[in-house]
């Protein structure tokens, strides 16, 4: 994957997201056959890695079936909708000096489970890279407007965050946690850094020590994901620390 010129930060969720591939192939191995039944393309395809590599060549009926199945709460069939948009997602933000790869494949994630199929049934992928390029950067416009400069990587957070564990160590290696953390977070959501979603996400984290894989299944989405979007949010509340700081003082 075209991922060795991104930083270190980005470079992981990448990998991690391909990681996590290999063993949803491995975990679902009659899904492909479930989806088959509704799509014609897919009728030989006998695991996740052959509907992934169909979606790729006949993109538009492949993707069809699979966002169809995710208006229906199938989280798989995001999943592999996303799997096939990563190389798409890692060359944007490379050209994008002002957002990263967790923007992107967040993003990414939100347009995937609101896409309008009836509306826009043809070039599905142009689309989502298209809606995902405008919502990172009506993000960027809205933080330039409300004064919040996010950090140039997403690699940790410096001084009061990283006391907290807020610095992108793994989920299930993180070491107990204190009062700060929920200090910090409580700031977050009086600055109104963050909303009430993310707040829970991140204190479900590394207040309450849950590890990502059982925050993704109360999620009902990916244990991947949940770590895109742990790192998108921890960028915001990184921009403000000195804020958060004083108001969790």
């Amino acid at each position: 994957m075209a991922s060795a010129s991104l930083g270190r930060r980005g470079f992981s969720i990448v990998e991690a997201l391909d990681r996590e591939w290999y063993e949803l192939v491995r975990d679902h191995p009659t899904a492909a056959a479930a989806w088959a039944d509704r799509c014609r393309e897919l009728t030989c395809c006998r695991s996740l890695d052959d509907v992934l590599s169909v979606a790729r060549a006949s993109s538009d009926p492949v993707l069809a079936v699979l966002l169809t199945e995710v208006s229906v709460g199938d989280q798989l069939a995001g999943r592999v909708v996303l799997q096939a948009l990563v190389g798409r997602m890692v060359r944007m933000a490379q050209r994008d000096p002002r957002a990263s790869i967790d923007d992107y494949l967040a993003h990414l994630w939100c347009v995937i489970a609101t896409y309008p199929l009836q509306r826009r049934p043809v070039r599905i992928a142009a689309n989502l890279s298209m809606d995902t390029l405008k919502a990172v950067s009506h993000e960027r416009r809205w933080l330039a407007r409300s004064g919040i400069t996010l950090l140039p990587s997403s690699e940790s957070l410096d001084g009061l965050l990283e006391a907290t564990g807020l610095d992108g160590t793994p989920f299930d290696s993180l070491p107990p946690v204190d009062m700060e953390v929920r200090q910090v977070l409580d700031a977050g959501s009086w600055l109104q850094l963050i909303n009430d979603s993310d707040a829970a996400l991140l204190h479900s984290i590394y207040a309450d020590g849950m590890s990502g894989a059982q925050a993704a299944r109360q999620l009902h989405t990916s244990a991947g994901m949940v770590r895109v979007r742990c790192s998108k949010v921890v960028r915001h509340l990184a921009a403000h620390a000195v804020d958060l700081a004083e108001s969790a003082a």
